[in-house]
């Protein structure tokens, strides 16, 4: 067996049985990306063992290959992994991350929602009110 495939093999059994679920509320980017955090914090996997690649990794979890690069791209940009080009991605030395399960979460979310919201036309303006209507919504108008 070669050691790439040996890799491969430790980073698929490293994600178990998970497996996105497409009717949670929860975008299927923020589940997969809470899952690999949860494998990295937990020590799972370790720091500089070689991920799956975005290719293996969509078709394994029956995702589009952008889904995937989008969650190692947000996960790079937190400093939980790291590329290097022409081998792979890895994890990082996450000893030094002070780090929550809701840690990136919501921001990401409203980082999500923004840049689609701009992309539809929408002014910023516009986006502020939309979320001020549907916290009133929620909680009823507070003066926001």
């Amino acid at each position: 067996m070669s050691e790439d495939a040996i890799d491969r093999d430790v980073a698929s059994d490293a994600m178990g049985t998970f497996q996105v679920d497409e009717r949670s509320v929860v975008p299927i980017w923020i589940q997969i990306r809470k899952r690999i955090i949860y494998l990295i914090t937990s020590g799972k996997y370790k720091a500089d063992e070689r991920l799956p690649s975005v290719r293996d990794l969509s078709v394994r979890l029956g995702v589009n290959y952008n889904t995937i690069n989008k969650v190692y791209q947000d996960l790079e940009r937190d400093g939980f992994i790291f590329t290097k080009r022409g081998k792979g991605t890895f994890v990082s030395d996450v000893t030094s991350i002070e780090y929550s399960p809701d840690d990136g979460e919501m921001e990401a979310l409203a980082a999500d929602f923004v840049q689609n919201a701009l992309g539809k036309g929408m002014e910023p303006e516009d986006i502020i009110d939309l979320v001020r209507t549907e916290i009133e919504k929620l909680e009823g108008p507070k003066g926001l």
